[in-house]
C-alpha cells in the first residue's frame, strides 16, 4: 500500500484569488459618464473675456477650447438656454521671456506664455466644479527674422495647450 498523496489546503488556491481579485478592482477606472459631476452633458463655452492687449486672442482660444471639445465628444455643445454648465475664462497676461541666448546676450529663442482664469460651474446655480486661477502654458520659439511669423506658431502652440489642460480639466471626474 502506498502512502497517500497530501492534500493541499484550500487556503492554498483562495489566497492567491482573493489577492488578484481585490487588485484588478482596486485599478478599476472608467471614463463612462457616471464620473461626472451630477447628470452634466450639454455645455456652453461663451467668448474668453481677454484682459491683455494682444488681440483676437480671445476668439482663438475660445475656438480651440470648442474644437477640442468636439472632438472628445464627453459633452454637447449648446447654447446657454440649453446649457448644464459653463466654462467661463478670462485671459489675464501674456508673456514673453527669453529661453536660451546666443554667445553674447542676445536671445536666441523666446517663451511665449498664456495665463487664463478658468472655471467650469453650473449654469444654474452657479455652482462650480473646477476653478484654475493663473493657468499657464507656453509655446516656444527661434527668433530667426524677428517678424511675427516667428511668433505665430508658439502662440498657436501655447493655445492648443490651453484648450488640451481645459478639456483634461473638464472630463477628469473633478
Amino acid at each position: 500500500m502506498s502512502d497517500p498523496k497530501p492534500r493541499l489546503s484550500p487556503a492554498v488556491f483562495l489566497i492567491p484569488l482573493l489577492s488578484v481579485c481585490m487588485v484588478v478592482t482596486a485599478c478599476y477606472y472608467s471614463t463612462s459618464q457616471g464620473s461626472r459631476a451630477g447628470d452634466i452633458r450639454n455645455i456652453v463655452i461663451p467668448l474668453f473675456d481677454n484682459t491683455t492687449v494682444e488681440t483676437g486672442i480671445q476668439e482663438d482660444l475660445t475656438d480651440k477650447v470648442i474644437e477640442r471639445f468636439l472632438e472628445n465628444g464627453e459633452f454637447r455643445i449648446v447654447d446657454l438656454r440649453q446649457a448644464d454648465a459653463a466654462i467661463i475664462g478670462v485671459i489675464t497676461n501674456l508673456q514673453e521671456e527669453s529661453v536660451a541666448f546666443s554667445a553674447g546676450t542676445q536671445a536666441r529663442e523666446v517663451r511665449l506664455s498664456i495665463v487664463v482664469d478658468v472655471r467650469f460651474e453650473t449654469v444654474d446655480k452657479k455652482e462650480v466644479i473646477w476653478e484654475e486661477r493663473q493657468l499657464r502654458t507656453f509655446g516656444d520659439y527661434a527668433i530667426d527674422t524677428g517678424t511675427d511669423s516667428d511668433r505665430e506658431p508658439a502662440l498657436d502652440t501655447a493655445i492648443e495647450r490651453m484648450a488640451d489642460e481645459i478639456l483634461n480639466q473638464s472630463i477628469s471626474g473633478w
